[in-house]
């Protein structure tokens, strides 16, 4: 017998697909309508916003397939590892910014 998805399984498919073609379309054009173009904060928010999104979809597929089980072996510490990075980017990218935008650069001189 071949393994053919269930009626709900297709269903909850579609439904997360159209979910995310609708963020994916609207997101970007959400950002820039409150932000502006020039504002150094929306790529930031595009680049985190998107990728927080995928990140936690590759987070939920790597929990549901049992690839990252709490308690086995160093699957916990690898785990923290994934969170504490994404974290640790989108925190140093945004001091980096507000840096750029608040310490005064005198060039030249």
């Amino acid at each position: 017998m071949k393994n053919v998805p269930s009626a709900r399984s297709l269903a909850i498919g579609s439904i997360i697909t159209v979910v995310l073609l609708a963020f994916i379309y609207l997101y970007p054009r959400i950002i820039i309508a409150w932000l502006g173009e020039a504002n150094p904060w929306t790529s930031y928010l595009y680049h985190y916003g998107f990728g927080l999104v995928f990140f936690l979809m590759g987070i939920y597929l790597i929990l549901r397939s049992g690839a990252c089980r709490f308690g086995r072996g160093h699957d916990s510490f690898w785990f923290g590892v994934l969170i504490a990075g994404f974290v640790f980017f989108a925190a140093m990218h945004a001091i980096w910014i507000v840096a750029a935008q608040r310490i005064p650069y005198l060039g030249g001189q």
